[in-house]
């Protein structure tokens, strides 16, 4: 425990050292807008799909970590610049991007709309509109998920917010070494234009996604007790019970009957490819053997699919057993198991590397001898001549000073 204890501070103080650096004050810029988001708009960052009118930007959080991933990897590389000109075009960028979320979060310009009562959030003005049908509707977007393409425009702005900032903070050739950040931001981007065009079930190849994740929670359910095989032309149905068919899922708990129409965006689909994105990515800059790295994928998407299960089937006993109103329960029990599952995964994955690195050999010193005094080369005849003359003239001079 000792030893534990001893190491996690060690990495804190060891990570502290390296962010106090004035090469990692333009990071805060870097992710201004994120912390900006979550002071005007906090309810947003969820994984959910959709909250009412509110758009999931939980994925977002993982951003800082990423930024410190790809600055501790090549820190030697980052030299924050000296340049006035360019923080002040940074800042330019960085006012624009800031009134475009305002506008995204306010529905409107320097006046908040009146909100809601019936779901507690603003309502839309002539601006949002204009946006969400206009706009998209020239782009050949869904008007069913007008949503979606506004929350890819939040990803992709940002994205090329990152690429601008670390080339005027740093240099042009760092941006190839802040890639993990602008990798997982058009990932996001692309994912949720996906569900732009192609709302609800349009896209088979994800809503095959929703059976092979349901059958398995279905499968898990029936070994807790519960009835799958049900007549609900029959009666009475014994609880709890559920049926799953197609895309339909109706459920007899202890709380009621739910019916849930299930979509691949809500069905943790988009939670399974945003964590697994991020373990892919990480991967990838991870300084081990392809085959291994390939393994540690492959693991972490394989856990991310079983951790979805989990989340469902967790819901799924909610549901049953506490309430039916299960929206706040469904929108927090994602992030609580996905964060832990990734941060657990990739500190083990760290720990194991460190672990099964060769160590190696500490360098040898030799010991310097004192060097020798240079040899007499004089022949031992002329020593011994010089020596019985030198004694010589020594008694000579004695027997002078006598007399």
């Amino acid at each position: 425990m000792a030893k534990t204890k001893n190491g996690i501070s060690g990495f804190l103080r060891n990570l502290y050292r390296v962010f106090k650096t004035r090469d990692a004050y333009p990071l805060l810029i870097l992710i201004l807008p994120i912390i900006y988001l979550m002071i005007i708009d906090p309810v947003s960052f969820t994984l959910v799909w959709f909250v009412g009118q509110q758009v999931g930007r939980g994925a977002l959080v993982f951003v800082f970590f990423l930024v410190a991933w790809d600055f501790n990897d090549s820190r030697k590389f980052f030299s924050a610049t000296h340049d006035k000109k360019r923080y002040v075009v940074l800042g330019a960028l960085l006012i624009a991007l800031l009134i475009y979320y305002y506008f995204r979060v306010f529905n409107g310009f320097f006046a908040r709309p009146p909100i809601d009562p019936s779901t507690g959030t603003p309502m839309d003005t002539a601006f949002t509109t204009y946006v969400r049908v206009y706009v998209t509707s020239q782009l050949g977007v869904s008007q069913e998920s007008t949503l979606s393409f506004l929350l890819a425009m939040d990803f992709v702005f940002y994205a090329l917010f990152c690429l601008a900032a670390t080339a005027l903070l740093y240099s042009v050739r760092s941006v190839r070494l802040m890639t993990l950040p602008v990798i997982y931001l058009i990932g996001l981007g692309i994912l949720d234009m996906m569900d732009a065009y192609f709302p609800e079930d349009s896209l088979a190849f994800l809503q095959v996604w929703v059976y092979l994740i349901w059958n398995v929670v279905v499968f898990l359910l029936s070994l807790m007790g519960f009835h799958t095989n049900v007549d609900y032309s029959a009666a009475p149905i014994h609880l709890p019970s559920l049926i799953l068919h197609g895309n339909q899922l109706f459920l007899w708990g202890y709380k009621g009957y739910v019916g849930l129409a299930i979509y691949w965006p809500s069905s943790g689909v988009v939670s399974m490819i945003i964590y697994s994105l991020v373990i892919v990515v990480l991967m990838v800059k991870l300084d081990a053997p392809r085959s291994r790295k390939a393994v540690y994928a492959v693991v972490g998407a394989v856990g991310t699919y079983f951790v979805n299960v989990i989340r469902i089937t967790l819901i799924v006993l909610y549901i049953t057993y506490v309430s039916s109103d299960f929206q706040a329960f469904h929108a927090s029990i994602g992030e609580v198991l996905f964060i832990a599952w990734i941060f657990i995964y990739l500190l083990a994955v760290i720990h194991y590397e460190n672990q099964h690195q060769p160590r190696q050999p500490p360098p040898t010193t030799t010991k310097r001898s004192k060097p020798r005094p240079a040899a007499d080369s004089t022949p031992l005849r002329d020593r011994a001549s010089s020596k019985s003359q030198s004694v010589k003239k020594a008694r000579g001079e004695q027997v002078k000073m006598k007399s």
